[in-house]
């Protein structure tokens, strides 16, 4: 059937077509353009030109970079002999599953299905899960999926108030209604084990009724009483819209969007107390962050990358760094205006593989459809294009899995969309033929 293109932004993306020299990597098979770039590592230490980070107190200003020096404490502790309380150990996973959304089409009412591949097994294909009366809205259909510890739920986004909950079996639960009767797009869900609740971002305010304005504000509930919703401002730019989150540890990352009415040249990211709700703010130095903020600790455990777009085909995006105890901002990759310039174009997601490596969906083409899958070894000091085609339009278009070391995306060739598994090792790849258009997709993990 006929494939629907999703924006998340909803601009028109309009990419001057360009190509680079052919080139090949040893170890990569079908490399189809490389370049290489500064060698970036992953470490703690701080870098002699701090010309590209951005650092910030805990009022979510710049901090003050004199002087003054931090002499260490004669007495650290009071009780020397008090033995400190032990952290809690890291959970440990037991098994990893692949979740897919996908849609009928942006305007085609309830149009919304969800599909599992259990222990990521894709041998069989993807299994559906039945909810009757399909998933959106009465005016179309636009999904994104998050994941839990106890399940998993599927996001009604644009035009639709609704989550669907889905339980560790598979089987569709309930479905419940954020602030019912008002339009927010929902953008990302994450659950906040400390109080048992769940967070929902929205991006924009309400455009059906302007007395009531979300925009710079997330919404936090508990399941059993969805209509008791609050609201909690995590920003105090009022045109702010929360977009991706991500827990690590005891706070919550929340990448904010739309600043100054795509005006400012700076960027921000609420970061939330998940114990008593308190909130403060990192100011990037790049705007509108739309991929979602990654983590693995496996590579890097004190910090979070995510993308920034920028303003579309502006050249003005980067990949970024921000230390999680610091909240100290480094570019790690910018965009570029040069002609042929494998980075011409926009960043719009990633996800970091457990052997250090960054795959990158990248927006360089978006005239001809040729949307790139990027490779960047930060090791190495290169970047290179190992696969075009690609659906850079889902609300979560790239997705990694620690147990398979498979990256999940989307690929279109003509009009046929396609779940592509990528090996992060081997470069093996296979690919499901999908009978709707693709809204989103997720690895789940269960723990031990």
């Amino acid at each position: 059937m006929k494939k629907i293109i999703f924006s998340v932004l909803s601009l028109i993306l309009l990419v001057v077509f360009v190509s680079c020299e052919d080139s090949t990597l040893p170890d990569l098979p079908d490399m189809e353009e490389s370049m290489d770039v500064d060698a970036f590592e992953i470490s703690d230490e701080k870098t002699a030109d701090d010309s590209d980070q951005t650092h910030a107190n805990d009022s979510g200003e710049p901090a003050d970079d004199g002087n003054e020096t931090n002499l260490p404490d004669d007495n650290p502790t009071e009780n020397p002999d008090e033995t400190p309380d032990e952290e809690e150990p890291e959970p440990v996973i037991k098994s990893a599953h692949l979740l897919v959304a996908t849609v009928g089409g942006y305007d085609v009412p309830m149009s919304g299905h969800v599909y599992y591949a259990e222990n990521e097994s894709l041998t069989d294909g993807l299994k559906e899960i039945p909810v009757e009366g399909g998933m959106g809205s009465d005016d179309g259909a636009d999904l994104n999926v998050a994941a839990f510890a106890d399940g998993f739920t599927v996001i009604g986004r644009h035009d639709s108030s609704s989550l669907y909950f889905f339980d560790d079996n598979f089987e569709f639960e309930q479905e419940i209604k954020v602030k019912p009767d008002t339009y927010i797009n929902m953008q990302d869900m994450v659950f906040n084990p400390f109080k048992n609740e769940f967070i929902v971002s929205a991006l924009n305010s309400d455009a059906f009724d302007s007395k009531t304005t979300f925009s710079n504000k997330i919404f936090i509930f508990k399941k059993n009483s969805p209509e008791t919703a609050a609201t909690l401002e995590i920003s105090d730019n009022e045109s702010a819209s929360p977009a991706k989150m991500k827990v690590v540890g005891k706070k919550l990352f929340v990448a904010l969007q739309n600043l100054e009415n795509n005006t400012s040249a700076k960027g921000e990211i609420a970061v939330v107390d998940l114990e008593d709700y308190s909130v403060e703010r990192i100011t990037l130095p790049t705007t509108n962050p739309t991929g979602k903020i990654e983590y693995n600790k496996n590579v890097d455990k004190n910090h979070i990358y995510l993308t920034t777009t920028g303003n579309w085909k502006q050249g003005d995006g980067a990949l970024l760094q921000v230390n999680i105890d610091t909240y100290e901002v480094k570019k790690v990759l910018s965009e570029s205006e040069e002609e042929n310039n494998i980075l011409d174009g926009d960043f719009v997601d990633l996800s970091i593989a457990d052997n250090g490596n960054f795959f990158i969906i990248f927006s360089n083409n978006i005239l001809y459809n040729d949307n790139s899958l990027l490779l960047y070894k930060p090791n190495e000091g290169k970047i290179s294009k190992i696969d075009s085609g690609i659906n850079a339009f889902a609300a979560n278009p790239i997705d990694y899995s620690s147990v398979s070391g498979r990256v999940y995306y989307f690929v279109d060739e003509k009009s046929d969309t396609y779940l592509k598994a990528l090996d992060s090792e081997s470069y093996e790849e296979m690919k499901l033929l999908l009978d709707y258009g693709p809204a989103a997709l997720r690895v789940k993990y269960d723990y031990k």
